[in-house]
């Protein structure tokens, strides 16, 4: 896929305001429009307004337009085959594996949806139906409530460009296609099992890491997403436990509305102006406003939240890290070779 690239402040000087915004909005409006996980369209919201670049055109509507489809469609799926163990094992199986192999191969960000969200669904059906329901609806709406407030945000700040982005993605070329999707779909397709038989939807993190590890062609970009997510996570724990402490001096909901906006404005400007990439900013926002929400609106003990995203996040990288390069090595042995000739050319 392509790497998110970093904002030019003269083209959109806005981003982090409109991105911290439609942040408060979702939060603002969930409970109002019925939505019982708030998280799903503050995270969607923080994500989508932040990842777009340039002009605000028809390509940006693919996202929020796409989430209440494909949220009807994969509950759906998930529901009609959960009482069917081996069915319901081989349309996730298969489902994985075209996500992988789109964002390995073809660079599509579809991938990221055919893997993510399936695997949402799944886990809320096998832990209760009224789970799946509650998944399904809020990401529903959240898609609703974000490509009205983009709309809206985008006229009342513009982006202070006509250019339109065009993506650019560098899809895997390599003469063993089937091995490598294979050798990826032995890493991820057990963890993905067995994260199902424990029915717990605190564990969901875990595939999900997998997924854009073995999306990555080789060892660099495991290692720089290991970065990216693995690093952002720690450091989004930390930001979390800030907010959280100052939420629990004044736990009041104007409070957390100002906390969630004010970590995403600052967050998401660095993404313009900070140092790292700019996708180890956005997964630090990320993981710092579900911490927020999971500890302020459910039912778990914070600490617990805390400890246990970064430590299922860091292990799980780590050891899929080290799992593909040894499969790698046993099963694909002439891949250094046959990346040798173009190194030495670009030296």
């Amino acid at each position: 896929m392509e790497e998110l690239t970093r904002v030019d402040p003269n083209e959109d000087p806005y981003l982090a305001l409109r991105t911290a915004l439609s942040v408060a909005i979702c939060v603002i409006l969930a409970d109002p429009l019925g939505v019982t996980q708030p998280m799903m369209p503050v995270v969607l919201g923080m994500s989508l307004m932040s990842n777009q670049r340039g002009a605000l055109n028809l390509r940006s509507f693919m996202g929020p337009v796409m989430l209440p489809v494909m949220a009807f469609v994969f509950s759906w799926l998930a529901a009609a085959t959960v009482s069917e163990p081996m069915l319901f094992v081989i349309v996730n199986v298969a489902l994985a594996a075209a996500g992988i192999g789109l964002m390995l191969f073809k660079g599509s960000r579809l991938g990221v949806m055919l893997t993510v969200f399936p695997a949402m669904m799944s886990m809320s059906v096998l832990y209760s139906g009224q789970a799946l329901v509650a998944i399904r609806d809020s990401m529903a709406t959240g898609g609703l409530i974000v490509g009205v407030t983009a709309v809206v945000l985008n006229i009342l700040f513009p982006p202070q460009t006509s250019r339109v982005h065009v993506e650019q993605p560098r899809p895997f070329e390599t003469e063993n296609p089937a091995a490598e999707l294979l050798i990826r779909l032995a890493v991820y397709v057990p963890i993905m099992i067995a994260t199902y038989a424990t029915g717990d939807m605190n564990l969901l993190i875990v595939p999900i890491m997998l997924a854009f590890i073995c999306a990555e062609p080789d060892r660099g970009g495991r290692l720089q997403q290991l970065i990216d997510r693995g690093g952002g996570t720690i450091v989004g724990a930390v930001v979390a436990v800030g907010a959280m402490a100052i939420y629990y001096v004044v736990p009041q909901f104007p409070v957390l509305v100002a906390l969630l906006a004010l970590i995403t404005f600052v967050l998401i400007d660095k993404m313009t102006t900070g140092e790292s990439r700019p996708l180890y900013y956005q997964y630090i926002c990320s993981v710092a406003l579900v911490m927020l929400l999971s500890s302020t609106f459910g039912a778990r003990d914070a600490f617990e939240v805390v400890v246990q995203r970064v430590v299922l996040t860091s292990g799980a990288m780590v050891g899929a890290i080290a799992l593909l390069s040894l499969l790698e090595a046993v099963f694909l042995p002439r891949k250094a070779d046959t990346a040798s000739p173009s190194v030495a050319g670009a030296a």
